[in-house]
């Protein structure tokens, strides 16, 4: 299969299903995307959420992470360490699950990703910890939208050209 550019990674509804697989109480926002999948991808949870994350263009991950740091202020943690994804800290991982987070003084959030038999799911969580938050929140929000559809296309599309 040849493609001329990433997949791109269709947004979908949060479901119980999809809510009850990560562990942050009373998430203010929440979004989901999905990728579908061959049967010869046999990547983890975590290989996934490296791939979109850290596999993410040089440029375009400096961009996110700054934006982040100086946008939302998180508190991210060692970005080369095993126990961190981009500076997020791995909650939890099983090869069909990672749970990612990272908080603020005014929020925390949560990247999930599951892996299913023909699809990945990439969900995102973000709780409001003080006034101001949903604000703070609303200003990025475009951004988030289109950036990380992106990226968990683009994760998808390179391990379609690396399998053939």
């Amino acid at each position: 299969m040849s493609r001329t550019g990433p997949v791109r990674a269709r947004r979908i509804e949060v479901t119980e299903e999809i809510r009850a697989f990560d562990t942050l109480a009373e998430a203010d926002y929440s979004a989901a995307w999905e990728v579908m999948i061959s049967a010869g991808d046999r990547r983890s949870a975590e290989q996934w959420a490296r791939a979109i994350f850290e596999g993410a263009p040089r440029a375009l991950r400096a961009f996110v992470v700054t934006g982040w740091i100086a946008g939302l202020r998180l508190r991210l943690g060692p970005r080369r360490s095993p126990d961190y994804v981009l500076g997020w800290t791995v909650v939890t991982t099983t090869p069909d699950l990672v749970i990612l987070s990272v908080q603020s003084w005014m929020m925390t959030a949560h990247l999930m990703v599951s892996v299913e038999e023909k699809r990945v799911v990439l969900g995102s969580f973000v709780r409001y910890e003080k006034r101001g938050a949903s604000a703070l929140w609303s200003t990025v929000q475009p951004l988030h939208h289109q950036i990380l559809p992106y990226l968990f296309g683009r994760a998808s599309s390179r391990s379609q050209l690396l399998a053939t």
